[in-house]
């Protein structure tokens, strides 16, 4: 990654070191109190997490995933961007109930938890240059915006500090904050964070269950998109029936769209759409043709599905994915981009999930557009 002041890995890997013994200081001066309600236990663990999530960054920037920008390092001494890694790493280092549960479901199925996503993205949006597109729609998940917003650190201070209105009554004392059910969950989190950050001392984090899924979202987020084309699969959904061009009416189909997010037109945009039905391939499947994306529009295309196809999908013992492919061009055609995502439908919140993947090449050949400007979409 080329933004970004030049980094000393080996001075880095001291500092991720140096995060990771305090933080684990701070841990076990925590657990010393027990959890017998004690504020400046839960104090301890929110530092210590906050420690671990200055060493876990640092590894993402050593590994070349985060820029090593100016942003990135003030949001190692800012509470809240610390706090928002926490939700990720938390996410990353699972209890052994969860862990279970993930390793079991089929692969590929796999997705971020909402308030994971949003976390990313407010995290992304604190620290991404002035002028960078940020990929909607807006984080909107409430446990992630919480921590934004500042209601974590909030506990914390709560934690420590005596809380004065402004005519200098009381408003709250460390004591009355805690509970032991809040002393024990965080204890318990604090410890996650620990096992997640512990390898670092010795200079790799080692294998993470869904560490991949993570890098790839995050690496997209941090993507710069403003000075190319740059198409976003947007709110795919079932729909009602539908007739197509050879008369034939389909009971049911899946509407896909494609928004270009960027300021850059996409020239001679193709590719095909294909859906499966527990991976084996459906008819019939959806070519996009040369299309033209505007800057800041979406495109609106249809998939048709038979009636046995959404029976299929709508139940819980089958699995319902769609392929989407995509080539595309700037105005120039001196690169080449494709978008490749997997939607896989879950029967029970009625909704698509989807994976996303961007890649980039150059192109010699500046003929390799041949559809003008201001050619229309072919869908539906």
């Amino acid at each position: 990654m080329k933004i970004g002041m030049e980094i000393d890995k080996n001075r880095l890997s001291r500092a991720m070191s140096a995060c990771v013994e305090n933080g684990q200081r701070l841990h076990q001066d925590a657990e010393w109190l027990g959890t017998d309600s004690s504020a400046t236990m839960v104090a301890l663990c929110i530092l210590a997490q906050e420690e671990f999530a200055k060493a876990f960054l640092l590894h993402l920037v050593c590994e070349e995933i985060v820029p090593w920008t100016s942003k990135v390092r003030e949001s190692l001494r800012n509470h809240r961007h610390k706090q928002l890694l926490g939700l990720i790493m938390e996410w990353l280092s699972p209890s052994d109930d969860e862990f279970f549960a993930r390793t079991r479901m089929r692969p590929g199925n796999t997705s971020l938890p909402a308030h994971v996503a949003d976390a990313m993205k407010l995290y992304v949006e604190k620290v991404q240059p002035q002028g960078h597109i940020s990929c909607p729609p807006a984080a909107s998940d409430p446990m992630a915006k919480s921590v934004a917003d500042g209601d974590r650190d909030k506990k914390k201070q709560d934690a420590i500090y005596v809380r004065l209105a402004d005519d200098g009554d009381v408003i709250s004392i460390p004591t009355q904050k805690v509970t032991a059910e809040m002393a024990s969950v965080e204890l318990g989190r604090t410890e996650r964070l620990s096992d997640l950050v512990r390898p670092l001392r010795g200079g790799d984090i080692g294998p993470v269950l869904d560490y991949q899924l993570m890098v790839e979202a995050l690496s997209f987020l941090l993507m710069d998109k403003r000075y190319r084309p740059f198409l976003l699969l947007r709110d795919s959904a079932f729909g009602g029936p539908i007739s197509a061009q050879n008369g034939i009416t389909w009971p049911h189909s899946i509407a896909v769209i494609i928004e270009n997010i960027a300021y850059e037109q996409a020239t001679c945009s193709s590719g095909y759409a294909t859906v499966f039905i527990d991976k084996e391939v459906v008819k019939p499947s959806l070519r996009f043709e040369q299309f033209v994306a505007e800057p800041s529009t979406e495109n609106r295309f249809t998939l048709f599905v038979s009636e046995e196809t959404y029976s299929r999908a709508t139940s819980l013992s089958h699995t319902l994915d769609v392929s989407i492919n995509i080539e595309y061009y700037g105005i120039t055609a001196q690169a080449k981009y494709r978008l490749q995502a997997w939607i896989t439908f879950d029967p029970g919140t009625g909704r698509f999930k989807e994976r996303l993947t961007h890649a980039q090449e150059s192109t010699n050949d500046g003929d390799q557009c041949k559809v003008k400007p201001e050619g229309k979409p072919n869908g539906n």
